[in-house]
């Protein structure tokens, strides 16, 4: 038996605890192994481990990419933004929010991922009124039924995330996606597929649009099917690098009512809902606070708060 070979990601668990980070409704397709984290990036499998000052990893190519070489520090350096230092971070946000300072000792480690925007997009697209267990299987049936074979590792299939071509080849993707749970979200999902595929016919591709403002990146968002401001702003975040995008969901929003009231200037409320005009005030408000990472704030305080939901 052929000895298991594990190299080595420098980074410190409280850079990135992968415990917490992983399942915490940033990205819908990391599997838990035990001690190991599962999931497939740049069409190759990848396993990692959390140590204290580093990540192990190793990878599982599928037998079409054997031959395709793969630099997987370079990727994980980049799904991990690891150029941005979150010590540093942290600091900043605690020397500016004392409410924050009192929860980080509590929730070090929780950094943004930089994903791929289409998967990222889609991805939120499901996440309307949705649970994040329920968004997880809903994107791993969408994988299995539309995506493509990558290998097995401890008795678990693994599949791409399909392309926006591949959705739109099919011409029941719509039906099949309906029966797979996807419910209404199924023609936003099809019709933004088929609104990216067409830009990419045109030589463009979405991360393209990386260095554009938020505001740019936002107001392009929201021309697809199903993507409103939390939608939108969720995918500036994780896919687009504007960091300074803070999406504001139910558990945002009992946090800012318990906590941040008078930083926003709203009274608090039993209403769950907001209009587009007082979503984007209490953004504007929680950016001037925390600065221009303040979705690397947000999405420690949105942590704090789903920990506490049973």
């Amino acid at each position: 038996m052929n000895k298991v070979t594990w190299n080595q990601f420098k980074i410190p668990i409280k850079e990135v605890s992968l415990d917490v980070v992983l399942p915490s409704g940033q990205s819908f397709r990391w599997r838990q192994h035990g001690c190991e984290w599962v999931s497939v990036l740049s069409g190759h499998i990848i396993i990692l481990r959390q140590k204290e000052d580093h990540i192990l990893y190793r990878t599982i190519a599928s037998t079409e990419s054997l031959t395709t070489s793969m630099d997987v520090e370079s990727v994980l350096n980049d799904y991990f933004n690891t150029s941005i230092k979150l010590s540093k971070l942290y600091r900043d946000f605690g020397a500016r929010d004392a409410y924050f300072q009192t929860i980080a000792p509590l929730f070090s480690g929780i950094r943004i991922l930089r994903q791929d925007p289409w998967e990222t997009l889609c991805s939120f697209i499901c996440s309307s009124n949705n649970s994040i267990k329920r968004i997880t299987q809903m994107i791993e049936n969408l994988c299995l039924t539309f995506g493509t074979y990558v290998a097995s590792y401890d008795g678990v299939a693994y599949y791409t995330f399909p392309r926006a071509a591949d959705l739109c080849a099919d011409s029941s993707a719509v039906q099949r996606l309906r029966a797979l749970g996807f419910g209404y979200r199924a023609a936003y999902v099809y019709k933004t597929a088929l609104k990216v595929h067409n830009w990419e016919l045109s030589g463009h591709k979405l991360s393209e649009l990386r260095g554009s403002t938020y505001q740019d990146v936002r107001e392009f968002l929201l021309e697809f099917p199903g993507v409103g401001p939390k939608v939108a702003d969720c995918v500036c975040l994780m896919a687009f690098d504007c960091h300074g995008s803070v999406p504001i969901d139910t558990h945002m929003w009992n946090i800012i009512q318990k906590r941040y009231a008078k930083v926003v200037k709203i009274r608090p409320a039993k209403s769950k809902t907001l209009s587009k005009a007082t979503y984007d005030d209490i953004s504007s408000h929680l950016r001037a606070l925390w600065g221009g990472y303040a979705g690397w704030a947000q999405s420690v305080l949105f942590i704090s708060e789903l920990r506490k939901t049973p």
